[in-house]
């Protein structure tokens, strides 16, 4: 049976010497009090405890200088607490100046003590334990007839050891520095492992490599690369002791070993077995950060043929081609959806015969997989040239999705291989994704893609200007330019469908720039013909981001020859939440050259006032769905009533969008609200239209919402 643990206590407080010693013994320790600091030393000398627990504030000789004066003796191995009732920095930072292992904050919470305190004790013994594994450590390493060298801290040889073994690292020198033995970075690294050695007393290890023309090669043999394994322990603070290990067989069998395990001798690819490893790590992984995985199993179209007809030396051949196709074809690095991944790359394997395999970690879209399998398709397409003719192969691939169509290895592999033979029962070379419907779908949103990439170059684009109707004027002052894709087979293209894929793709920032530069070129025109109407441009989140948007609209409203006045800028809610110091900097530069910015669907987002305040802003738009319900919502009427109200508080100019009947009108009017906007004055027109409508006036009465009594509408 082990002896109880020993702790003396030191405090001038009767009350909370007797409290602790009930607290500590009660948690099997056993206690010796002390009522002030020299009474403590006196006791630390007598009694040997294997713990000190010191008040700070002692009659005669206080907690920090009990402190110091055992540090002096014991050195730093004893746990001794500070138990304190100052709880500033300073007073901790001086606890552990003066040697404090930790310190215990009053008032004490006596049910939480005991544990403190055992976990402190359990840190020490375990402490005393590394001590005496350290001794028999260095004990044991001097007995290893390996090259072994002390260095001082500046990587000088100290001293040298080396057997007589052939293969011992020879020619070490008392007095040389490392590097004229080693790399400077080798070197480097034996004076890192030193510290941390030194710092945490554990036997520090590391491997490198020299290659065979390094003229830093250890033990002369210039003919091939060497591996060696260096292990570094801490004498004391001035030196290290290093022993070299020349590990090039060992590396060599480990080598050999994990190719046969997990290579395919065939192709060099990783075999099933280390496919199958990699894809439960990439689940798990998945699983854990809550991503996505693809699974593309493939087949030759064919192969077996290749075998019958010309032999299986020459379908090895082959088979050994295609990997290195396969492999070209699966760099990350030119496949451009597998940016901002960390850790996790694209792995191909062969899992036997024709069949080869491709996990995609981090899939951000279900096309993605897609475009990688059509690049596969079109790069085993090309000809395999042999001597005495050309063979052709087609491949036909399955692709699962994690965790839409399997949360295992089995589930997956089985659910890409069922894809893989629907897609050669459709006629081969082609894939198929593991549901039908979302083959599709991803086939339709990647060649929706692909035109759209197109679209601007082939100027499919054209824009609609919906006019804003100034209440006090009543008449349309100003216009929202729209945007439209009339794609040359599917006909009209919702902006819905295609802007969030110029949004993922990037080409937002063209198609933006395009937008902008027509609808400043169609409003200098209708300046020039006497019409003074403003033109309105909405800006993606993306473009607002864009480092050069300043220089952008500036550079087009000079070369459209558009007043920055008669620009409005629509930015959305969510484009500005990322409030920082970049956004106010845009908004400011905008708004310094004259140019009006407008928030977009208030209310929609993020609403919150404390950042509205703060923007420098022209004008809100209400969002339509408040528009919407505004004569049948009571909750909606209140919304626009208050957005309108905190609005003119603001000083912000107020727009209303999604206008379709003349009582929705009259109720804004009322309400104060300035610009409307919507199908009850215009659907989106043409340019040229929209100077037609710009003569028209309006007469709208402010008709108060309590007047209207709708039945069942609850006024």
């Amino acid at each position: 049976m082990s002896k109880p643990f020993k702790i003396l206590l030191a405090d001038d407080d009767v009350t909370i010497r007797f409290l602790m010693q009930a607290a500590l013994e009660q948690a099997g320790f056993e206690v010796i009090l002390a009522s002030n600091g020299e009474e403590a030393i006196q006791l630390f000398d007598t009694s040997s405890p294997d713990m000190v627990m010191l008040d700070v504030e002692m009659p005669q000789m206080n907690g920090y200088q009990v402190c110091t004066y055992l540090r002096k003796q014991i050195g730093n191995e004893l746990p001794i607490i500070m138990v304190t009732g100052m709880d500033d920095v300073q007073s901790i930072d001086h606890a552990f100046e003066v040697g404090a292992t930790d310190f215990i904050a009053k008032p004490i919470n006596w049910n939480l003590i005991n544990y403190r305190l055992l976990y402190l004790r359990r840190a020490y013994l375990n402490l005393l334990d590394l001590k005496n594994a350290n001794a028999r450590s260095k004990a044991i390493f001097s007995a290893i007839p390996d090259t072994m060298f002390i260095l001082d801290n500046e990587g000088h040889i100290v001293d040298t050891q080396s057997s007589s073994d052939k293969n011992a690292l020879l020619n070490f020198k008392t007095g040389d520095n490392l590097n004229q033995y080693m790399p400077v970075n080798i070197t480097q690294a034996h004076l890192e492992a030193a510290t941390r050695a030194r710092k945490y007393s554990t036997v520090e290890h590391f491997e490198y490599q020299l290659n065979g023309d390094n003229e830093y090669q250890l033990n002369g043999n210039n003919n091939r690369e060497k591996y060696y394994e260096s292990r570094v322990v801490a004498i004391d603070s001035n030196e290290i002791l290093c022993l070299v290990r020349d590990i090039t067989e060992r590396k060599d069998s480990e080598n050999r070993i994990f190719r046969l395990a997990y290579f395919d001798s065939l192709t060099g690819l990783p075999n099933r077995q280390s496919f199958i490893d990699r894809l439960k790590r990439e689940i798990k992984r998945a699983k854990y950060i809550g991503s996505k995985l693809a699974i593309l199993f493939l087949d030759l179209d064919g192969f077996k043929s290749i075998n019958d007809t010309m032999g299986h030396n020459t379908g090895d051949v082959i088979l050994q081609w295609a990997a290195d196709r396969l492999q070209s074809s699966t760099r990350s690095s030119d496949f451009v959806s597998r940016s901002n991944t960390t850790g996790s790359e694209i792995e191909l394997a062969r899992l036997g015969g024709d069949e080869f395999t491709v996990v995609i970690p981090n899939l951000t879209r279900a096309e993605d997989a897609l475009t990688l399998a059509h690049r596969i398709r079109e790069t085993m397409r090309r000809p395999f040239r042999l001597d005495s003719r050309d063979v052709v192969l087609t491949t036909s691939i399955g692709i699962a999705l994690y965790p839409d169509d399997g949360e295992d290895v089995d589930a997956l592999l089985k659910h890409a291989d069922t894809a893989m033979y629907h897609a050669k029962t459709e006629g081969r070379d082609n894939c198929q994704f593991y549901s039908v419907a979302l083959t599709q779908e991803a086939e339709k949103r990647l060649n929706l893609e692909n035109d759209l990439r197109n679209a601007l170059k082939n100027n499919e684009f054209h824009l609609l200007y919906q006019p804003q109707f100034d209440i006090e004027k009543s008449c349309f002052k100003s216009a929202e330019a729209l945007i439209r894709w009339q794609h040359p087979k599917q006909g009209l293209i919702s902006p819905l469908d295609f802007i969030p894929l110029a949004e993922e793709n990037g080409l937002i920032i063209p198609i933006g720039e395009w937008v902008l530069r027509t609808a400043c070129s169609d409003a200098a025109h209708w300046l020039k013909n006497g019409d003074d109407l403003k033109v309105a441009v909405n800006l993606s989140p993306l473009q607002f981001k864009n480092p050069d948007l300043i220089k952008s609209v500036l550079t087009i409203l000079a070369e459209t020859g558009l007043p920055p006045e008669k620009l409005t800028l629509e930015v959305t809610e969510g484009a500005l939440m990322e409030y920082s110091e970049n956004t106010l900097t845009t908004l400011r530069a905008l708004r310094s050259n004259k140019i009006h910015i407008a928030l977009d669907d208030f209310g929609t987002g993020y609403s919150s006032m404390n950042y509205l305040k703060r923007l420098p802003i022209n004008s809100i738009k209400v969002d339509q769905s408040f528009v919407s319900g505004l004569l049948d919502d009571k909750d909606s009427l209140a919304i626009v009533r208050s957005i309108i109200t905190l609005s003119k508080n603001l000083g912000f100019h107020i727009t209303a969008e999604g206008i379709e009947t003349i009582n929705q009108a009259e109720i804004l009017k009322f309400l104060g609200c300035e610009t409307l906007q919507g199908y009850y004055f215009s659907k989106p027109v043409r340019k040229n239209d929209i100077l037609q409508l710009s003569n028209k006036s309006w007469s709208i009465n402010a008709v108060n919402p309590l007047d209207i009594h709708y039945e069942n509408r609850g006024y």
